[in-house]
C-alpha cells in the first residue's frame, strides 16, 4: 500500500486507488498512517475523532471503523493491541517518511546538492497537507504540523540557494511567499538578503521597514536581532553579505503553526509559550530571554569542554557521570573565550573564589555584548534548597502547581483542587534553561514517583524541547487508562509500563531530535522528528482537566545532565 497525505488523502494498492468511504472512516486511517508501526491508544481515537461528543457506544463505534479499514487494506495492515491499535506499513510506503528522510539526507551536503535534494522533497507535495480533511478536528494539529515542516523546508532551500549562489531568481518566489505569510519573519529576512544581493540595496531597506511596520502594528514586537543585524549589514555595505562569503548569517529560529489544538498540545507546551510571551502570535518570531535569576549556590556545574554526543539509537549507555557532586568535591570550571565578532567589543573576564565553609568554589564572570556560543555540558543534582537562577528560570499554568528542591531532588506537585487554563485547560509547572542550544545536543534526567503518585491520576511528568512554536517531549504519564511513556509531538507513541523510577533523554543530531526512555539498562527510542532552530531545554509536570483525577500528586527529578557544542547563554548565566 502506498499512503500519501501530501495533498489530498490518498491510498493506492500498485496503480489501483484504494476507496476509503466516509470522513470519519478516513480521519481515522490518516491518524493511524500518521502514527504508523505505533500502538495508539482506543482512548486517544477515540477522543480525538468525536472530541467532547462521543457517540454512547464510542468504542463499538471505532471497532467497526477499523473493521472495514482492515476489508480495504487487507486484514494484517491495522493489528488490535489490547489497549488500542497500530497500523503495519514501511515507511517508504508513506509520502510523509519519504519527504522527512529526504530532507534528513539533505542535513551534511553542500548547499548545490542540499537545494536539489531538498526540492526533491518538495516535490513530494501535491497540495496542502490532508486537503480533504481539513475539517476534521482530529486532524487540525497534524495539518498545521506538516504545513509548517513544508514552510521549514521551502525556506531551508531558499537557503541554500542563495548559499550557493542565487539571488536575482529568488526575488519574485520570496515576495509571493511574503505576501502569502506575511508574518514568518525569516521569509522576509530572506527576501531582504536576496535583494540585496541583486544590487536592489533601497527595495531591501524598504522591505525592512515594512516588515518593522507589520509587526509593529499588527502584534505590537520590534523585528528579531536577526533582521536587525541584517538591516545594519546593509546599511554598512557589509562584505560578509556578499553570495560568496564563507559564513552563513544568523538566522530567525523555525517557528510554529499559529494555532495549537488542546489535545495535542500537551500543557507543558502551552507553558513553554507562555513563558515566551507567544500566546496567539506563534508565526511571529520574537525571542524573549527568560528573566536573569540569583544564583543559589547550588552544586551546579558549566564546563566549557568540547563535546560528542553519543547516539541512543545504540542502544548504548551514555558516557556522561550524572553522579551528584557534593560539597567536598573539588570542580574546576574550564574557560574559553572566543574571539569577539566585529564590531563587538572583546570579552572581559573576572575571577572570583567563594569559600563554604570547608569547601571552595572559583567561578568566573564573562561580561560581553553579545554571548558566545561554545560547547557547554550543563549538570545539577538539585541538592540546594532553591533553584539555581543562573540556570534555570521557572514558571506556571493556573494555579495549584508548584516547585521546590528537597532532599537533593527537584520536587513538582499539583494539588488536587489545582485550577485550569481557560483556553487550553491545562495545569502545570516547568523549570528550563537559559541556555538556548542552536545545534546538536543530548539531555538527560533521572526521576521517581516515590513521593505521592497516586493510580491513575492523569498527571504527567516530562523532559521536553521548546522554542517559539515547535516543542518535542518525552514523557511519563498516569491515566485511567494506564501508565506508560509518550512521545509528542510525533505520533504519540504510547509504551505501557508502570515504571516507578527511570530515566528519560532527548538528543539532537542533523536537525533530528530523538526521545527515549530507560528500559532495562537500555535506552528505548519512542519517536524522532526534525525540529531546527535554537531551542531551550527543561523538565516539567502537567495534566488535562479531562484527565485530572483530583487527587494530590508529586514526583521529583535529579541529576539531570545536558550536554551541547554550542550554547547561547545569556549574559551572567555563563562562566
Amino acid at each position: 500500500m502506498d499512503f500519501r497525505l501530501l495533498g489530498a488523502f490518498e491510498v493506492w494498492d500498485g496503480a489501483q486507488p484504494v476507496e476509503i468511504a466516509g470522513s470519519k472512516q478516513r480521519a481515522l486511517l490518516a491518524l493511524l498512517v500518521l502514527r504508523a508501526n505505533e500502538v495508539v491508544r482506543s482512548e486517544l481515537l477515540i477522543d480525538e475523532l468525536w472530541g467532547e461528543h462521543p457517540p454512547r457506544n464510542a468504542a463499538g463505534s471505532l471497532q467497526t471503523h477499523v473493521s472495514r479499514l482492515r476489508k480495504a487494506l487487507g486484514a494484517d495492515t491495522i493489528a488490535s493491541r489490547e489497549w488500542g491499535y497500530v497500523l503495519r506499513a514501511d515507511p517508504a510506503d508513506i509520502d510523509v517518511r519519504r519527504f522527512e528522510g529526504l530532507v534528513s539526507e539533505a542535513e551534511s551536503l553542500a548547499a548545490r546538492p542540499r537545494a536539489a535534494k531538498l526540492a526533491e522533497a518538495l516535490a513530494l507535495w501535491r497540495g496542502p497537507p490532508l486537503a480533504d480533511l481539513v475539517n476534521e478536528p482530529a486532524l487540525h494539529d497534524d495539518i498545521a504540523r506538516l504545513e509548517e515542516l513544508r514552510l521549514s523546508t521551502l525556506e531551508r532551500r531558499i537557503d541554500a540557494d542563495l548559499e550557493a549562489g542565487r539571488t536575482s531568481e529568488l526575488v519574485g518566489e520570496l515576495e509571493t511567499l511574503v505576501a502569502k505569510q506575511p508574518l514568518r519573519e525569516h521569509l522576509r529576512w530572506l527576501l531582504i538578503l536576496a535583494l540585496y544581493r541583486a544590487g536592489r540595496q533601497a527595495e531591501a531597506l524598504e522591505v525592512y521597514r515594512e516588515t518593522r511596520r507589520v509587526l509593529t502594528e499588527e502584534l505590537g514586537l520590534e523585528p528579531s536581532p536577526a533582521l536587525k543585524e541584517l538591516e545594519q549589514a546593509i546599511l554598512r555595505q557589509d562584505p560578509s553579505l556578499d553570495a560568496k562569503a564563507s559564513a552563513t548569517q544568523t538566522e530567525p529560529p523555525a517557528e510554529g503553526p499559529d494555532e495549537q489544538k488542546r489535545r495535542r498540545l500537551p500543557p507543558v507546551a502551552l507553558l513553554a509559550l507562555l513563558a515566551l510571551g507567544l500566546a496567539g502570535a506563534a508565526t511571529a518570531i520574537a525571542l524573549v530571554r527568560p528573566e536573569k535569576g540569583t544564583s543559589s549556590g547550588t552544586q551546579a556545574i558549566y564546563k566549557t569542554v568540547p563535546t560528542t554526543v553519543s547516539d541512543p539509537a545504540t542502544h548504548t549507555q551514555p558516557t556522561t557521570d550524572t553522579k551528584p557532586r557534593t560539597s567536598d568535591q573539588s570542580t574546576t570550571t574550564g574557560q574559553s573565550h572566543p574571539t569577539a565578532p566585529p564590531d563587538h567589543p572583546s570579552s572581559q573576564a573576572s575571577s572570583t573564589t567563594v569559600k563554604n565553609g570547608s569547601s571552595t568554589r572559583q567561578t568566573t564572570t564573562v561580561v560581553q555584548n553579545a554571548p558566545p556560543r561554545k560547547p557547554v555540558t550543563i549538570t545539577d543534582n538539585f541538592s540546594d534548597p532553591t533553584l539555581d537562577g543562573s540556570i534555570w528560570t521557572t514558571w506556571s499554568s493556573a494555579t495549584g502547581s508548584s516547585y521546590a528542591q528537597v532532599n537533593g531532588q527537584a520536587v513538582f506537585s499539583i494539588a488536587g483542587d489545582a485550577t485550569f487554563d481557560p483556553q487550553f485547560h491545562g495545569s502545570g509547572t516547568n523549570i528550563g534553561t537559559k541556555c538556548k542550544f542552536p545545534g546538536n545536543f543530548d539531555a538527560r534526567v533521572d526521576f521517581n514517583l516515590l513521593l505521592h503518585w497516586p493510580t491513575a491520576n492523569g498527571a504527567a511528568i516530562s523532559l521536553i524541547a521548546y522554542q517559539t512554536g515547535p516543542v518535542e517531549l518525552v514523557k511519563r504519564f498516569t491515566t485511567t487508562g494506564g501508565d506508560g511513556y509518550n512521545a509528542w509531538p510525533n505520533g504519540s507513541s504510547v509504551q505501557p509500563l508502570a515504571d516507578s523510577s527511570g530515566s528519560l533523554r532527548m538528543n539532537r543530531s542533523n536537525g533530528i531530535i530523538r526521545v527515549f526512555y530507560m528500559h532495562h539498562g537500555s535506552w528505548t527510542q519512542l519517536g524522532r522528528i526534525p525540529i531546527s532552530g535554537e531551542i531551550w531545554v527543561g523538565v516539567s509536570i502537567s495534566t488535562f482537566q479531562d484527565d485530572w483525577q483530583q487527587q494530590d500528586v508529586s514526583a521529583a527529578f535529579d541529576d539531570f545532565v545536558l550536554k551541547a557544542p554550542k550554547a547561547d547563554c545569556p549574559a551572567g548565566s555563563s562562566p
